[in-house]
């Protein structure tokens, strides 16, 4: 199931209202989803178990908490070598991170 898509911010929240409008208010379909997961990740104390790489810059993030664990899987969604598609910081030494793709990193 696709959760929240960067394509999600050229569709309002509510029907009938402008599409210019809602990305200037933040009240875009990708808002209200953002708002949504937000909310439910702040409800419990997640904690990330793994994460994987995968081919064309997949980045796959495991966490679980009490409940039951969850995967989140972040494709990038252009094919620029210049554009970064994600960032990951290894909070350990606050120095090293990953970038997709490497191209971008700076």
């Amino acid at each position: 199931m696709i959760l929240l898509g960067s394509r999600d911010l050229n569709w309002p929240r509510d029907r009938g209202t402008d599409r210019a409008e809602a990305f200037e208010n933040g009240t875009t379909k990708y808002d209200a989803q953002a708002e949504f997961l937000t909310a439910r990740f702040a409800m419990s104390d997640f904690r990330v178990t793994g994460t994987e790489f995968g081919p064309a810059g997949l980045l796959a993030i495991e966490a679980a908490n009490d409940g039951d664990p969850i995967r989140l899987e972040v494709v990038p969604d252009c094919s620029g070598p210049w554009i970064e598609s994600w960032r990951l910081f290894d909070l350990g030494d606050g120095e090293r991170h990953f970038v997709y793709p490497e191209a971008a990193g700076r």
